[in-house]
């Protein structure tokens, strides 16, 4: 695709051009994004220039009835939903759960994050490195995967959920307005949509961008840059928006966070309701316990050491911190100022929404 015609594109896109997302792009590895952002669609989603050329294979992916989509904007609890999701599905099958969650539930547009740069970079540091390694890269678990299999996750993505056995399980971080066309109707397969308080995602979120993204900026740029809808799947309010708005459609299950640390029984017999499933009390007991924090965070099928390593790997820095993080409601307050506060509140307040994080 690098003859990609720019001038004729099959959707709208804009530059990423004001001042604060030029520095967005500046402060991200300029290995990784050489290409820098857009804006895509009538929303002017954040994405990288890549997804334009993708555009198309996204709009027309072809899904099945019984495919079970996760959705959400980064860090908002998509792991744990995934890992929750799948055991339930699965029967509580944690001897298949050792696979890598990476693999049993792959993240649909990951290929089209990545630059022609990016993609040559991880060819030779991590796919061509991990040649002569006793185990494959992305893949340090019991159940590893095949040198095609690794190269599938993560040079396309989109090949990798094409052949998954069914049911599919697909992870996503697309607005409703640019997941597949196929998904956007009662009848479609199930999708579950997971939200998270602005705050707590955008400390979250700016922890993802350093330790995976070589993100250079600090705590202050970044808030500076959520709250101006400048980094990569922004706009933050439109995302959650989109999603509430079709959350009472019957293949659309929509939780919060914060519902999940307060009350994960609760939440887990609720989604196993949507998926089908019944499960006793004792199965939901022994499912709370593996999706507990301490559990996941300890987990090598999905805690992500494996993939921040290759990024590491690549980007050369060492943002001291890890995937899975501290998973609580409220850990903004440990970091951020109080005039970071006061920016996100009024930024909340500008943008509530009725029913959902309205203060």
């Amino acid at each position: 695709m690098a003859d990609f015609d720019f001038l004729n594109p099959p959707v709208e896109f804009s530059e990423l051009d004001s001042e604060l997302g030029k520095k967005w792009n500046a402060q991200c590895c300029p290995m990784f994004y050489d290409e820098g952002y857009v804006r895509l669609g009538s929303i002017k989603g954040v994405y990288a220039r890549n997804y334009v050329r993708f555009y198309e294979r996204i709009r027309d992916f072809q899904v099945y009835p019984d495919d079970i989509w996760v959705v959400s904007f980064p860090k908002c609890g998509t792991t744990w939903t995934q890992e929750m999701v799948w055991c339930i599905v699965n029967d509580l099958d944690f001897e298949g759960a050792k696979v890598g969650l990476q693999k049993r539930f792959p993240y649909f547009e990951l290929r089209a994050n990545w630059s022609p740069s990016l993609t040559k970079l991880i060819t030779q540091t991590v796919l061509e490195g991990s040649k002569s390694e006793d185990a494959p890269e992305g893949g340090n678990v019991e159940g590893g995967d095949t040198e095609d299999r690794n190269r599938e996750f993560f040079l396309d993505s989109f090949n990798l959920v094409e052949n998954l056995p069914r049911p599919r399980f697909v992870k996503c971080h697309l607005h409703y307005s640019l997941i597949p066309d196929a998904l956007k109707n009662e009848n479609s397969p199930k999708m579950i949509y997971v939200a998270r308080n602005a705050k707590d995602a955008c400390t979250s979120f700016y922890h993802h961008s350093c330790l995976l993204d070589g993100y250079s900026g600090s705590l202050e740029d970044f808030v500076d840059a959520f709250t101006s809808d400048n980094v990569f799947c922004a706009p933050f309010w439109t995302h959650l928006r989109e999603f509430w708005e079709v959350r009472d459609r019957k293949n659309v299950l929509f939780l919060k966070y914060e519902d999940m640390k307060k009350d994960l029984p609760s939440i887990i017999r609720q989604t196993a309701e949507f998926v089908g499933k019944t499960l006793t009390e004792e199965q939901v007991k022994i499912l709370e316990n593996h999706l507990s924090f301490e559990s996941m965070k300890n987990n090598p099928a999905v805690n992500y050491e494996d993939i921040v390593g290759n990024m590491r790997k690549m980007h050369g820095t060492a943002h001291n911190s890890k995937f899975m993080r501290k998973g609580k409601v409220g850990s903004w307050k440990d970091e951020m100022t109080p005039e970071m506060i006061a920016k996100l509140d009024a930024w909340i307040a500008e943008n509530k929404i009725e029913g959902l994080y309205e203060s």
